[in-house]
């Protein structure tokens, strides 16, 4: 039943995201189909990236995403406030009225358990159950409920204690896994360029690592960062790392441009690569730049990709 309900539950996500997506492109469309590049521009606080993202229906974009897009189409941004609202709310409840919406849940829901009315008969005591009844068997109850709730939060935190011991140490290029113990490390800002900056490793969006390519082929690689930090990215680079020298190894560009990235959005960066003329491994690596060069996270482990060629 809970799978059920939890299938039920993206299926809703997904329609909900794909139908304001929708709403989005048509909006754009009615402003004569600006570019992304040209609407990132027009904002000055988004990555065409992410704008793109919003209209794919990839996933439900954020309110202030939805607000950069809106102004960048020159709309009434208390009329796209409502309707982004209105999309998340959960479909209408068949049994409902005139097609009103259930209410939608912003937290736990409890389970509410109806009180018996004086006059019905309790099966167990032979008599009706009176006020006092349910009085006394509340209070009975308290004590073991609050005795549940204390062993939920010592659980909780036990969890989040050992996940966050168990982060991946390829949060990169702009974070650092935690640990449990002092360590002589930078702390989670400290090594940054600019105080409060911070960048974590999302996805490989394309090319795995280990994937086969054939020698001299062409292929895109696509990484996903977002920025966790609370400082927006502008003018940024990803700058290979490794030697750019060795003619038996993957062709690329020395540097990359990272899209304009306000705090708590993520964004997709490409690469060109050339794979080498003879079978054998390909392993190339990049840290975040300004446009002088200097690193952003110097300490900390950069992106990378690895392919496999062969003949």
């Amino acid at each position: 039943m809970k799978d059920q309900r939890a299938a039920a539950q993206s299926l809703q996500v997904r329609q909900a995201t794909e139908r304001f997506a929708e709403q989005l492109r048509t909006l754009r469309t009615s402003v004569g189909d600006p570019s992304f590049r040209k609407m990132a521009g027009r904002s000055g606080r988004i990555s065409h990236t992410t704008l793109h993202e919003a209209a794919a229906g990839t996933r439900f974009p954020s309110w202030e995403t939805v607000r950069e897009f809106v102004r960048a189409c020159d709309a009434d941004e208390a009329q796209w406030r409502r309707r982004w609202e209105d999309a998340q709310r959960p479909a209408s409840d068949p049994g409902s009225e005139d097609g009103d919406a259930a209410p939608e849940a912003t937290g736990p829901v409890a389970s509410v358990v109806p009180v018996p009315s004086p006059e019905r008969q309790n099966p167990l005591r032979g008599h009706p159950t009176t006020d006092q009844d349910v009085a006394r068997g509340a209070r009975r109850r308290l004590p073991w409920l609050a005795a549940a709730a204390v062993a939920l939060v010592v659980a909780m935190v036990a969890v989040l204690g050992v996940v966050v011991r168990g982060r991946s140490s390829r949060d990169a290029p702009g974070t650092v896994a935690a640990s449990s113990t002092p360590s002589p490390s930078p702390s989670a800002f400290s090594d940054s360029l600019i105080p409060g900056d911070s960048s974590k490793f999302i996805a490989d969006v394309t090319i795995p690592d280990g994937t086969r390519v054939r020698v001299n082929s062409q292929f895109v690689k696509v990484w996903a960062l977002k920025n966790v930090g609370k400082v927006a990215w502008h003018n940024r680079f990803l700058a290979r790392t490794n030697p750019t020298a060795d003619a038996d190894g993957c062709q690329v560009p020395d540097r990359v441009a990272i899209g304009d990235t306000p705090p708590d959005e993520q964004v997709m960066i490409s690469v060109e690569v050339t794979a080498p003329s003879r079978p054998g491994k390909c392993w190339v690596s990049w840290k975040m730049v300004d446009e002088n060069g200097q690193e952003y996270f110097p300490t900390r482990r950069p992106v990378y990709f690895m392919v496999t060629v062969t003949a």
